[in-house]
């Protein structure tokens, strides 16, 4: 399974190759013309889109359009409490990745912009990436929230964020619903990876970095 991979400064990052197939989805070029550079500036968020089972199903307003149904997986290191979920056919891919909190994970998740660190749970990150024939575009949430309400075998929940284009500052509204996406097990090495990354990030670790030096 190939999926999400957390990369320092860049944040998330979707592999296009293995992706699930794409089921009613749409994704516009952005009029340039009419950039929005101004959270004031967007139209209304819109309103959740219904739920159906196994996809994720999205809507924006803004800059950029990108409202369809998608199948997704999601992929989870259970030990360091992290969810991957990701949807999207090749060239095209939505990514959710979840910091979830010790005990019931059910819950809010406030949506975090993407650093070079991973974030303290309760957390989520968002990020859009769109390839075409002679552009490509990379889209990060920088607020937002996600309610989860289904864990175990399958995740259910939506979120609701703001959108903005890392090269050229478009801005959008984006909601999304997925529901019953099948869960599976991320490989040993990335987890492990990503545990090294927690690591390396808490303050422990960073005070113990700090009182070796002389």
């Amino acid at each position: 399974m190939r999926g999400i991979r957390w990369l320092p400064l860049a944040a998330l990052a979707l592999a296009c190759a293995g992706q699930p197939e794409a089921s009613d989805g749409s994704q516009h070029t952005p009029d340039q013309e009419r950039k929005i550079s101004k959270v004031e500036e967007l139209p209304p968020r819109p309103s959740y889109p219904n739920a159906r089972r196994g996809l994720l199903v999205t809507r924006s307003a803004g800059d950029y359009e990108i409202e369809g149904a998608w199948q997704a997986n999601a992929g989870v290191c259970e030990e360091i409490g992290i969810v991957e979920i990701y949807s999207g056919p090749p060239g095209f891919g939505i990514a959710l990745f979840l910091r979830m909190p010790e005990g019931d994970p059910i819950g809010a998740y406030p949506v975090v912009p993407a650093a070079a660190d991973l974030p303290d749970p309760p957390a989520a990150l968002i990020a859009v990436q769109i390839f075409l024939e002679r552009d490509a575009y990379g889209f990060q949430a920088y607020d937002g929230e996600l309610e989860l309400s289904e864990v175990g075998n399958r995740f259910g929940g939506r979120f609701a964020a703001t959108l903005r284009e890392v090269s050229i500052d478009m801005l959008t509204h984006f909601v999304g619903v997925f529901d019953g996406i099948p869960v599976e097990s991320l490989p040993d090495e990335y987890c492990r990876s990503l545990s090294d990354s927690i690591s390396a990030s808490s303050p422990t670790a960073s005070s113990d970095a700090t009182s070796g030096v002389r």
